[in-house]
């Protein structure tokens, strides 16, 4: 079992090991249909609103699609994943609490 302090910078070994990012598709999100998935726990909408809303006034986002889900502790059901999919080109996962 591994734990992590929050309140610590990152350990030797993370800092030694080399990281290789997911490839990356968007230089930027101008243009780029945005979705965001709630978890529907308490404030996970307000807070990915408020994401969303900072990322309208930064960047010429195409759309901003919010769903939620209905039950935190299941997977999002089928017919959600398959909306935002189809309508987002990046999405952003959020919990509450």
């Amino acid at each position: 079992m591994v734990f992590f302090d929050p309140t610590k910078g990152p350990s030797d070994r993370a800092r030694k090991q080399k990281k290789q990012l997911a490839p990356r598709k968007f230089r930027t999100l101008d243009g780029v249909r945005v979705g965001l998935l709630s978890n529907s726990k308490i404030n996970a909408d307000t807070i990915l609103l408020a994401i969303g809303d900072l990322l309208s006034a930064k960047y010429k986002l195409k759309s901003l699609v919010h769903e939620r889900k209905q039950n935190f502790s299941m997977p999002a059901p089928v017919p959600i994943v398959d909306l935002i999919a189809g309508q987002s080109d990046v999405v952003l996962a959020g919990i509450g609490d």
